[in-house]
């Protein structure tokens, strides 16, 4: 279901921010055996951001619940979904389900989706595929998960197993998430060369702090915005490169050349308190939120018009509050949590 709601983070969004999830992990008791894989961060957290869509292609194809349970049986490029005990083939039935519900989906385009690690229908990757002609052990993706993602390539995918596994993760997700909000508003409202140059300049300490090389490369497709499909291999580009991790070697080169706005105009004073606080996170002894806020406060003190449109410096208010959700984990090392402190 779509919620109506468009002020989650507590701000009114310009527009909604549309993520699917399977629809048990949001609590809904629609599993093969009647219960569900609630996960509150997602359920309660991530819905103060987000317009969640909860779906379950396996009840909403017409199966029952509880139902036999099933798997994919098969070729890894075509596998069929089957039924354990009964051996009946539900693959057109799923795949019916499948052609309906991503044309409704289109209209909307969420911009990600949270599925259900190792389902037939959910799973994104490592779903066990059987297949007795083989002597080597098969994985692929569920179904849906499969014709979600050819659909929807520059959309956000993930499992829950990957975002309970870390911290960073999650908030990894999230940062994702807005980007390619943005970018899908990008191409709504404008697509052109021109603004494929402004929407660059503000992102390119982002796509930075992800991969460097894709920055560069990036900025040299923006500056030739006019070539045909420019504009498209340019959101593929991004896409690509904010799914990279982000380190704190990447990090640290980001804020050095944050500081390089600055250095000019700055006493030693200022200076070594600067440097002070961006060893104190290469070594781990302080958050990523220190050296930040000094180039924050230093940004708008000095008025630097182009320091204050990038979004790696100032995020969107709703981005903020999403990271302010995310639970910790529960024994999270000192150097991660320092890494991704935001």
């Amino acid at each position: 279901m779509i919620s109506d709601s468009e002020q989650g983070c507590g701000i009114m969004q310009e527009s909604k921010i549309l993520l699917g999830v399977s629809a048990c992990l949001l609590g809904t008791p629609v599993r093969y055996d009647g219960q569900d894989k609630g996960i509150p961060w997602i359920r309660e957290g991530l819905s103060q951001v987000f317009d969640l869509i909860a779906i379950c292609p396996e009840t909403q194809a017409g199966l029952g619940v509880p139902r036999p349970p099933m798997r994919l049986e098969g070729e890894r490029q075509s596998p069929r979904m089957v039924t354990i005990t009964t051996r009946q083939d539900m693959t057109p039935l799923l795949s019916t389900f499948c052609t309906s519900e991503l044309r409704r989906l289109t209209p909307v385009q969420p911009c990600g989706f949270i599925f259900k690690s190792r389902s037939p229908s959910c799973g994104v990757d490592g779903v066990p595929i059987f297949n007795p002609q083989s002597t080597e052990p098969q994985t692929g993706s569920g179904l849906f998960a499969a014709a979600f993602r050819q659909a929807f390539p520059l959309a956000v995918v993930v499992e829950e197993s990957h975002l309970l596994a870390h911290v960073i993760h999650r908030h990894h997700f999230i940062e994702r998430m807005f980007v390619a909000h943005r970018w899908q508003r990008f191409l709504q409202e404008d697509g052109g060369g021109a603004g494929l140059v402004g929407f660059h300049a503000r992102h390119k300490f982002q796509i930075m702090f992800h991969d460097r090389e894709a920055m560069r490369s990036l900025g040299r497709l923006a500056a030739n915005a006019g070539t045909p499909g420019c504009v498209a291999d340019y959101g593929q580009g991004l896409m690509r490169a904010l799914a990279k991790p982000a380190t704190v070697a990447l990090a640290v080169d980001c804020m050095m050349h944050l500081f390089g706005f600055f250095k000019k105009e700055l006493t030693s004073q200022q200076k070594k308190t600067f440097f002070q606080l961006l060893e104190g996170y290469r070594h781990g002894e302080r958050p990523r939120r220190d050296p930040m806020a000094w180039l924050q406060n230093q940004a708008q003190h000095d008025e630097k018009n182009y320091l204050l449109q990038q979004w790696f410096l100032f995020p969107d208010p709703c981005e903020v509050a999403a990271h302010a959700h995310i639970p910790p984990d529960n024994r999270e090392d000192k150097a991660s949590r320092l890494q991704n402190d935001e």
